[in-house]
C-alpha cells in the first residue's frame, strides 16, 4: 500500500510532460515577442528618420506647431508598420531560430522529445494571429488612419484647404450610361459650377441625343439653377432643336456632393469600399482588371504574415552557426524572392497573361508550396 500506483504515477508524469512543454510555448512566445518588438521599433525609428529627412525642409519653411508634426506620425506610423510587418515577422522568427539552434536549446528540445513541428507550433499560431489582426486592421482602422494622415499634412501642416472644398478644373463626371458632364470649374465653397456642359447620349448607339450648356450652374436645396445657356436635341436625321434661357431651373438627379466628391487612393480604400468602388466603375463601362488585382491582393496581404514565417523556419535551420548578420542577409533574400515574384504575376495580369485573382496570389501560392515542402523535409 505505501508503493505508489502504476496508474497514479503515470499521470503525474502525464502532467508534468504537459506542463514542461506548457513552459516552453511560453518560452518561445516570449522570445518570439521580444524578437517581433525589437523589429516593429526598429521599423517605426527607421520610417521616422527617413520621413523627417523627405519632409524637414517642409516644415521648416511652413514651421507648424510640433502637435501637428506629432499627429502626422500617429496616423503614419501604424500605416507603415502595416505594410512592413511581413518583414518584421521573417527577421523575428530567423533571429529565434537561429538563436535556439546556435545555444544547442533546439537540440535539447528534441532530445526531451518535442519535434521541430510542436517545437514551430506556438510561433506559428502567434503568425495566424497576426494575420488575421492585420487583416483587421486593413479593413476597419487603415482607411479613417490614412484619411486622418492626410489631412493633417494637407490642411493643418500645408494651411490648404481641405480636398472636398478645394477649387477644381476641367472636370468629366459618368453618373449612369447615358450622361456625361464636362465641368470648367468647379467651386465648392459657393456650391458653383461655371462652364457647365452635360450630355445626354442614346445607349446601345452611343448617338448624342442632347446638351445642355450653361456658363453656371448654383447648387441649392431645392435643385439646380442654371444662368447664361441653352438646351439642344438632336433629331435622328440630324436635326437640332436649340432653346436658350437667361436662368432657369432644373432638377436632375446628381447633387453638389457627386461633384465635389474626393475618391480615395486604391491603396488607401478597405475592400468593401474598393468592391463598391469596382461596382460602380463596371456599371459606367469601365475596364476593371487592375482594380480586381488590388481587391484580391488586400485579401492575400494580410496572409504573407504567416507565409513569411513559414518560410523562414526551415530556411534558418540550414546555417545553424550563422549570426545575426546572416539572418538579416536571409531575410532580405526571402523578401526579396516574393517581390520579384509578385511584381513579375502583376506585370503578367497587365498583359493579359493572367487573370486578376491567380495573379494576385501567385507570390502566396508559390512560397507557401516552397515554405511547406522545405518545412515537412526539415530533420525533426
Amino acid at each position: 500500500r505505501a508503493l505508489p500506483r502504476r496508474g497514479a504515477s503515470a499521470a503525474r508524469l502525464a502532467t508534468g510532460a504537459r506542463e514542461s512543454t506548457h513552459i516552453l510555448d511560453r518560452y518561445l512566445l516570449r522570445e518570439y515577442v521580444v524578437f517581433a518588438g525589437i523589429g516593429l521599433g526598429v521599423a517605426a525609428t527607421l520610417f521616422v528618420v527617413i520621413d523627417l529627412l523627405q519632409t524637414l525642409d517642409r516644415y521648416i519653411r511652413t514651421k507648424p506647431p510640433l502637435i501637428y508634426v506629432l499627429e502626422h506620425f500617429v496616423y503614419r506610423v501604424p500605416a507603415a508598420l502595416h505594410d512592413g510587418l511581413p518583414v518584421v515577422m521573417l527577421v523575428a522568427t530567423i533571429f529565434l531560430f537561429l538563436a535556439l539552434t546556435r545555444a544547442h536549446e533546439l537540440t535539447a528540445m528534441k532530445a526531451a522529445g518535442m519535434s521541430l513541428y510542436r517545437v514551430a507550433a506556438p510561433v506559428l499560431l502567434f503568425a495566424t494571429g497576426v494575420a488575421i489582426a492585420a487583416g483587421l486592421f486593413q479593413e476597419l482602422l487603415l482607411p479613417k488612419l490614412n484619411e486622418l494622415g492626410d489631412e493633417v499634412d494637407r490642411v493643418k501642416i500645408r494651411g490648404q484647404l481641405p480636398r472636398h472644398l478645394q477649387s477644381r478644373e476641367r472636370l468629366w463626371l459618368r453618373t449612369a450610361d447615358s450622361r456625361f458632364y464636362r465641368v470648367e470649374l468647379l467651386h465648392p465653397g459657393t456650391n458653383d459650377l461655371y462652364g457647365v456642359t452635360v450630355l445626354e447620349v442614346e445607349q446601345g448607339s452611343f448617338r448624342l441625343h442632347s446638351r445642355l450648356d450653361a456658363r453656371r450652374a448654383h447648387w441649392t436645396p431645392a435643385g439646380w439653377e442654371l444662368t447664361d445657356g441653352a438646351f439642344r436635341e438632336f433629331g435622328p436625321r440630324g436635326e437640332v432643336q436649340t432653346i436658350p434661357f437667361t436662368t432657369t431651373a432644373i432638377d436632375l438627379q446628381e447633387e453638389i456632393d457627386d461633384f465635389t466628391r474626393i475618391h480615395k487612393s486604391i491603396g488607401a480604400m478597405s475592400y468593401r469600399e474598393l468592391r463598391d468602388y469596382i461596382v460602380r466603375l463596371e456599371a459606367t463601362g469601365f475596364q476593371v482588371k487592375k482594380y480586381l488585382v488590388e481587391l484580391y491582393s488586400k485579401v492575400a496581404f494580410p496572409l504573407v504574415n504567416l507565409i513569411m514565417v513559414l518560410v523562414a523556419i526551415p530556411f534558418s535551420l540550414q546555417s545553424p552557426r550563422g549570426g545575426r548578420l546572416f539572418g538579416i542577409a536571409l531575410a532580405i533574400a526571402i523578401m526579396a524572392g516574393y517581390l520579384v515574384v509578385h511584381y513579375v504575376a502583376l506585370a503578367f495580369a497587365r498583359a493579359d497573361l493572367l487573370p486578376p485573382l491567380l495573379a494576385a496570389w501567385t507570390a502566396n501560392i508559390i512560397f507557401l508550396g516552397l515554405g511547406t515542402s522545405l518545412f515537412l523535409r526539415a530533420r525533426t
